[in-house]
């Protein structure tokens, strides 16, 4: 017995040993790969020093509020931007009876971007979603505010993106 219970130790230091670097390693890789986040305005290339938008003004502001963060930082190209940003909402099926059964959002934003040189590019920013009714219509409303600001933070996601790498 006093055999068998020195070879189970052995076996546990030694699973433990290769656990141990297997682990040391891991946090090797994980802590040297430089992650930076991809929305900091501490690296941009681009400065906005104009931003003009019509449309759905509850949208524009969320929109609005990530571009702002980028007309202090300090970067070489400098753009002015107008935004046109359009929420429909529409009905995709209907049940037996008529009553709607599923509805899509279509968020819209289009980007006119001139740079310092006078030069404007236009670019559309879709996003779409589709959802199933729900019997509760306050909660149908809360959850198209909640669906439309999260369509809204994707497209102004994309927006920064698409003005990096103008």
């Amino acid at each position: 017995m006093f055999f068998c219970q020195k070879q189970a130790n052995k076996y546990l230091d030694l699973m433990f040993k290769k656990n141990l670097i297997k682990l040391i390693i891991l946090l090797f890789f994980i802590s040297g790969c430089g992650y930076n986040p991809i929305f900091s305005n501490k690296n941009s290339s681009f400065v906005v020093y104009e931003l003009t938008t019509t449309g759905n003004t509850k949208l524009n502001k969320i929109i609005n509020s990530r571009l702002n963060n980028y007309k202090s930082s300090d970067g070489t190209k400098k753009f002015s931007l107008a935004i046109e940003t359009n929420l429909n909402k529409e009905i995709i099926s209907r049940n037996s009876k008529g009553n709607p059964k599923t509805y899509r959002i279509n968020l819209k934003s289009n980007l006119s971007v001139k740079d310092s040189e006078g030069k404007v590019k236009n670019k559309l920013f879709s996003k779409s979603i589709d959802y199933n009714n729900k019997s509760n219509k306050s909660d149908l409303k809360k959850y198209e505010n909640e669906t439309s600001k999260n369509l809204a933070e994707k497209i102004s996601a994309e927006i920064i993106i698409y003005l990096q790498s103008i």
